[in-house]
């Protein structure tokens, strides 16, 4: 229904974001992967769309880049994963990580993010084997992330981001603790979710 939506970002959470385009202001639900790219709020953002239809609900999803889209609506194809999981799943590891994970059959990674456990990461791995990357292009280089107003805590709010995204409260300050040793002093939220998520 909706390919896109081009307009100005007017709020940014972990998980949401709202466009106001022609003076409506769109809600949409957001991977971490496209968070961490948006810019500062009030600023311009075109993001891809997906409109979810149920029964009982309507729900607008966006994406920094058609290749997340893509992605994201191969997931939920696949049995047993809805919109929630495919968020997860799209939050937990990167698009490239997903693709080489799926073409190496490497299931490791996938089943610690949340929502997915072993049995799903291995029909993640089968299904989609084949079917992600197979040009071997990625949407392009790295957008350029702009940073809105530093947060007094970036932890803190890495910490309530890593939460609100299913992790274990055990695991993220474990995870936290170790990146303390290796990140700059002054590193945005954004940076400490990155690494958290690479060894939690």
């Amino acid at each position: 229904m909706f390919d896109y939506i081009k307009g100005t970002l007017a709020e940014k959470n972990v998980g949401t974001a709202v466009v106001e385009a022609s003076g409506v202001g769109y809600l949409l639900i957001i991977p971490l992967s496209t968070y961490e790219k948006l810019p500062a709020i009030n600023h311009d953002v075109k993001l891809f769309t997906h409109h979810y239809v149920r029964e009982d609900m309507q729900r607008l999803y966006g994406f920094f880049s058609k290749q997340e889209r893509e992605i994201f609506e191969q997931l939920i194809g696949i049995s047993k994963i809805g919109p929630k999981t495919a968020i997860s799943i799209l939050s937990g590891v990167s698009p490239a990580d997903l693709i080489s994970c799926v073409n190496k059959s490497d299931a490791t990674r996938l089943r610690k993010i949340p929502g997915v456990g072993d049995k799903t990461a291995q029909r993640l791995v089968m299904e989609l084997k084949g079917k992600l990357g197979v040009s071997g292009v990625i949407d392009g280089p790295a957008a350029q992330y702009t940073p809105g107003m530093a947060s007094a805590n970036p932890r803190s709010e890495a910490f309530d981001a890593m939460i609100t995204l299913g992790y274990v409260e055990k695991h993220v300050q474990s995870a936290l603790v170790r990146v303390e040793s290796v990140i700059a002093a002054d590193a945005p939220a954004e940076e400490w979710i990155k690494k958290a998520l690479q060894v939690i």
